[in-house]
């Protein structure tokens, strides 16, 4: 893990930037810290530099967003939020074919180099959110790379099942077949592709999305299309000298518990050789944990009709609903036989 050479580090990030030269979008992206955009002090460390690229296409020029250490373009990126143990990375994933295309060679084409994330510090690694795949007739994906493991699935084009059954089912041999990744959070696989019978194109990725036989049609579609889309999980190392103590977050690890003022959580772990806090703002908060008062209160009231027919009061970290006000209408008078009497008409809104 990369930290600061400097005898005395800059200070920790404060507010909605890291700094006001840092660029935090990139072709509609959001890039929120620790990753960045520009100078060291817009991001981390390396592991969470982003490079902004100019692509070209046709006659105009489109803004992209890389990753620079493992050279992958994002296609999201989201903080830890509670309710998942890391934070995500959407990348660009390459896609892996045989017989696609008028080169005759049975020699597996990759559109992208396999995904690897190793290095030291590095804090990514593949979830088990993404799944092997394989699309076409007669085609076998294994996965390499993973330690002491081989994993793989097999399709075929032989039809045993009903219209319906085929419709409806996942890709689970018949045209496509899946298959899950290890759980051990590994940081390096590669997809291999082969021909088990027949000819035609076939194709093989490791994708986040899920595919059934409703959305795979042909496996020329992936071919063509060049990538898929891969989860990464990531960590916040916590080795950078800027960076050790928390932002005023409580520690779960030892406490286990928090109150309704504090804004901010954080998980310890170790990982890849690194020392990580995985923080997220508390229930009725929202910002960035990683950013010194990042975690503001979530005016829940803002909300429509988040208390029916109640009135909605903002408090710190959530919101109570107070009852509709009670209004009581004036009683009538009546005049009876010269007498001055009232009528109790009196009711409740």
């Amino acid at each position: 893990m990369n930290g600061s050479s400097a005898a005395t580090p800059p200070p920790p990030p404060n507010g909605k930037n890291s700094s006001t030269s840092c660029n935090r979008t990139c072709g509609g992206i959001s890039i929120p810290f620790p990753f960045g955009i520009g100078g060291k002090d817009c991001y981390l460390n390396s592991w969470y530099e982003v490079v902004c690229n100019t692509t070209t296409s046709g006659s105009s020029g489109t803004t992209v967003p890389f990753l620079s250490r493992i050279n992958r373009e994002v296609v999201n990126i989201s903080l830890p939020d509670g309710y998942g143990p890391y934070g995500v990375v959407l990348i660009k994933g390459p896609v892996t074919s045989l017989g696609c295309s008028s080169n005759t060679s049975q020699v597996p084409q990759k559109s992208l180099p396999d995904l690897n994330v190793t290095g030291k510090g590095s804090p990514y690694f593949i979830t088990d959110e993404n799944r092997l795949v394989a699309v076409g007739c007669g085609t076998k994906a294994l996965m390499t790379d993973i330690e002491s493991e081989i994993l793989g699935c097999e399709s075929s084009c032989e039809d045993s099942k009903s219209s319906q059954e085929v419709t409806n089912s996942l890709c689970d041999g018949y045209k496509c077949c899946q298959a899950r990744i290890p759980v051990e959070r590994p940081q390096a696989v590669g997809v291999n592709v082969e021909s088990s019978g027949g000819e035609g194109c076939k194709v093989a990725f490791l994708s986040s999305k899920r595919y059934s036989l409703s959305n795979v049609t042909v496996p020329e579609q992936f071919h063509a299309g060049g990538y898929v889309v891969v989860e990464l999980g990531w960590y916040f190392a916590t080795s950078d000298s800027r960076f050790r103590n928390p932002f005023g977050c409580i520690n779960m690890t030892y406490s286990g518990s928090y109150s309704s003022d504090d804004n901010c959580l954080c998980d310890y772990g170790y990982f890849s050789e690194i020392s990580y806090r995985n923080c997220y703002c508390s229930l009725g908060f929202t910002g960035n944990p990683y950013l010194r008062g990042g975690c503001i209160d979530d005016d829940d009231c803002k909300r429509p009709n988040i208390c029916g027919e109640g009135t909605c009061v903002n408090v710190r970290g959530g919101y109570r609903c107070d009852p509709k006000p009670k209004i009581i209408k004036p009683a009538k008078s009546l005049v009876l036989q010269g007498e001055f009497q009232w009528h109790l008409a009196s009711t409740i809104l």
